[in-house]
């Protein structure tokens, strides 16, 4: 079932990519760019990411996007230094409510696959005859592959035909909650 949606997304948009008009405001565009990231349980930091995005339809865009993150903390623990190590391949899908000559903005969503390496703490409680004691914070290394959707909200100003800049706030289910990226980034355009 994943393949032959994978299939009918990629005839789906060399079909639509004909009838595209040469708006500069949404060509195919490489972006650059950087975020703070949050993620659960209250790690921060920062994420470097890279995208490539091209129109599909008038106000329908697609994008492929790499991304990094590093954060790190002490959310729970003033002993356990927890962090989170990720790099993401997105693939997203674009809706362009409104774009003139200088201003693009736009929503969407699209589905990720993580790869992590992730450190976390959890306390452990311990009884003795009714009493309790302080907790023990374990920790907990772990690493893999997960996928999950993500939601993006972006807006880009158009300084000529080739260079524009903007700013993009995500919100992504992965591994162990929701993580949140916001920053600045650098298109230009193709």
């Amino acid at each position: 079932m994943k393949t032959l949606l994978l299939l009918l997304g990629i005839a789906m948009s060399v079909s639509l990519s004909a009838q595209v008009s040469d708006n500069p405001a949404t060509a195919a565009s490489v972006k650059l760019g950087l975020s703070y990231v949050h993620d659960f349980p209250g790690v921060n930091g920062m994420g470097m990411q890279g995208d490539y995005d091209f129109p599909l339809a008038n106000r329908l865009q697609g994008e492929v996007g790499l991304k990094h993150i590093q954060a790190g903390g002490y959310p729970r623990t003033a002993t356990v230094n927890e962090y989170t190590k990720s790099t993401t391949v997105d693939f997203n899908l674009l809706f362009v409510p409104y774009s003139d000559a200088n201003n693009v903005f736009r929503i969407g969503g699209g589905y990720s696959f993580v790869f992590y390496n992730l450190r976390r703490s959890y306390p452990v409680y311990t009884t003795e005859a009714g009493t309790t004691k302080e907790p023990v914070w374990q920790l907990q290394d772990s690493r893999g592959m997960t996928h999950g959707c993500s939601f993006i909200g972006e807006y880009e100003y158009v300084f000529s035909e080739r260079v524009s800049a903007g700013a993009r706030v995500s919100l992504a289910k992965a591994y162990s909650g929701h993580v949140w990226m916001g920053g600045p980034y650098v298109a230009i355009k193709l």
